[in-house]
């Protein structure tokens, strides 16, 4: 198991990457309470542009949560680098986020998912 820590705007977001033979599990959490929210699997195919490799995603939501936006992200990220399944299980909250917040933290998101994509030496 690999984790990654970075610090978005103030709230500590952590992501444990862990192999499990060559697929991954993905867990993806921080703010104030650290939850599940919202987990997402996804499976590589060919890309439908027939160029590469890409991703069908099935999502579960917790009632009220919104972290499948996320979870999806990391997930069909890593299973189109790799080519292999990829589950992500995502739960960050933070008490009284603006909108400005909200688009900040998830901005430091995809930008977290690059820097761990990269230093994970995922394949192409």
């Amino acid at each position: 198991m690999k984790t990654y820590k970075k610090v978005i705007n103030g709230t500590e977001v952590r992501c444990d990457v862990i192999a499990m033979g060559d697929d991954f599990c993905v867990l993806l959490y921080g703010g104030d309470l650290p939850h599940i929210g919202s987990t997402a699997l996804s499976f590589p195919r060919p890309s439908l542009t027939g160029e590469g490799i890409s991703a069908t995603t099935s999502i579960l939501n917790c009632i009220g949560h919104k972290d499948d936006v996320l979870a999806k992200l990391f997930a069909e990220k890593i299973a189109a680098k790799t080519n292999h399944v990829a589950v992500c299980v995502c739960g960050i909250h933070v008490d009284q986020l603006s909108f400005e917040d909200l688009q900040m933290l998830y901005d430091g998101c995809c930008q977290f998912l690059e820097d761990i994509s990269h230093s994970f030496n995922l394949k192409e």
